[in-house]
């Protein structure tokens, strides 16, 4: 039996990658200024990001995401900008959803301890997020990949896979 995961994939890496289990305010880095060029700064963006997917903060992510950006998940599927917001559109509205929804990443996070890598070179950073257990030259889960203009950092692609 295939075991159903959780809609969004870069959530539940992020998740997994701070060890949040419970529904945190927005600011999940109290105290970091995201509009900085530093590693600080997106480690907060990607712990704000999963916030903003699960309570529906469009305005966050309508900012966060470049035009262009999009997330390619494990099986080559593209998915754009417009239709990640509109899941989180409806994240706004369901409550009930979203319980089942944590509930599905409490497990995953349990069964998945994931850590991040930040690099940053000139104005492009990517944040990595990969194993815990088997290291980061090992076993990348996935990359976030942004780019600093305006004084702001901006997602321009994400790429998942099924690396354990």
């Amino acid at each position: 039996m295939q075991r159903k995961r959780p809609r969004s994939l870069h959530l539940l890496i992020f998740l997994a990658a701070t060890g949040v289990g419970v529904h945190a305010p927005a600011s999940a880095a109290p105290g970091v200024d995201e509009s900085q060029p530093t590693e600080a700064a997106l480690r907060a963006i990607t712990d704000h990001w999963g916030h903003a997917e699960v309570d529906g903060d469009l305005g966050y992510l309508e900012h966060l995401f470049a035009p262009e950006y999009r997330s390619v998940g494990p099986d080559g599927r593209s998915v754009p900008r417009a239709k990640i917001l509109e899941h989180a559109r409806r994240n706004k509205s369901s409550a009930e959803e979203r319980g089942e929804e944590r509930k599905r990443r409490d497990a995953f996070m349990q069964a998945h301890p994931t850590e991040k890598l930040v690099v940053i070179h000139g104005q492009i950073g990517i944040v990595s997020y990969f194993n815990a257990h088997r290291g980061v030259d090992s076993s990348i889960r996935g990359s976030d990949v942004f780019v600093y203009e305006g004084n702001a950092w901006r997602a321009v692609y994400s790429l998942h896979n099924g690396a354990e």
